[in-house]
């Protein structure tokens, strides 16, 4: 139980209570009340305690807190940031100071927010921007397919909850009507044969408005549905859907989805081009992905399987 909810019910509770509830003192019970207070919360106080007379409108941890139905392992701590430069780098030195899985770094702003190969994403505030410590029980070479994974839950998330279609363009990118909404980051520490840790940044564009030079490329949720969207609505529902992947993943591989992903993947059947870092740029008709999260490109001459590069429909 959250402090939000202990503090939603219609009557006052004392802060020795809610001590109890929450297993800590009165002195850091003040402490959070006071916190709250700051952030924009209206909270009552008397003789009999506390109570909270007006829900701040705000998207925190707090809030997120209080609509989770029932405890993640992939959520175990939320720090919220109202501007970093980056959850990516904030979530990497949590995790080169052991702490464990189950931390979601969330910023309503980044001032150097980024994605793969260090390109830089906007990031202003009403989007969704935030980074999870994993520490996945698989192989090193197996870590791609997070990315796999984490597309699937956006995806399913903008299809269920919002009826919105969405694409998948490998490795890492969601589209709606050929334009990115989100995009994913895959970073970790590793050894031979163990991950110590993964860092999964994770940026959607929700409310946010996008500069003019993106509104080719680039949409938004908002923009696609006429409407505000309740951002702590879409990060409960994604990070309960990821949990079950995430652990059904880890227990009996990528296999059981594969045919959802390729059903969503973009340019499906057409001529596409991989560039790569190391390698010359690859064209060839697209078939999707096999088990391990390689691409499936046929060219003139044979059947190539990318492991990492950067999809794009080939110039005709």
């Amino acid at each position: 139980m959250s402090i939000i909810e202990i503090l939603s019910t219609e009557k006052y509770i004392s802060g020795s209570e809610i001590g109890r509830f929450l297993g800590i003192s009165r002195d850091a019970v003040h402490k959070r009340i006071n916190r709250l207070r700051q952030i924009g919360y209206t909270i009552k106080s008397s003789s009999k305690g506390y109570i909270i007379v007006k829900k701040c409108e705000l998207f925190n941890e707090y809030e997120i807190e209080a609509n989770l139905k029932k405890p993640l392992n992939i959520c175990k701590m939320i720090k919220y940031y109202k501007e970093t430069a980056s959850t990516q780098t904030a979530v990497k030195k949590l995790a080169l100071k052991n702490f464990g899985e189950g931390v979601v770094v969330i910023a309503e702003k980044q001032t150097k927010g980024y994605g793969r190969i260090k390109r830089v994403w906007n990031s202003n505030a009403g989007g969704l921007w935030f980074s999870m410590l994993l520490k996945p029980v698989i192989r090193p070479d197996g870590s791609s397919i997070l990315s796999l994974l984490f597309s699937i839950a956006l995806s399913r998330i903008l299809e269920k909850k919002y009826g919105i279609s969405s694409e998948i363009k490998w490795p890492n990118d969601i589209l709606i009507c050929g334009k990115k909404v989100a995009g994913i980051i895959i970073e970790m520490s590793a050894e031979q044969d163990i991950i110590n840790w993964v860092a999964a940044g994770i940026g959607v564009n929700i409310n946010n408005s996008l500069p003019e030079d993106l509104k080719n490329i680039s949409i938004s949720i908002k923009e696609v549905l006429k409407r505000e969207i309740d951002r702590t609505e879409f990060i409960v529902a994604f990070l309960t859907e990821f949990e079950s992947l995430y652990f059904n993943f880890q227990s009996g591989g990528f296999k059981q989805f594969l045919e959802e992903y390729n059903s969503k993947v973009a340019y499906k059947d057409v001529l596409v081009t991989v560039d790569s870092a190391c390698n010359d740029a690859i064209t060839g008709k697209n078939f999707g992905i096999d088990e391990s999260g390689r691409l499936i490109i046929e060219t003139k001459n044979k059947i190539e399987k990318i492991i990492s590069g950067t999809l794009r429909r080939a110039e005709n």
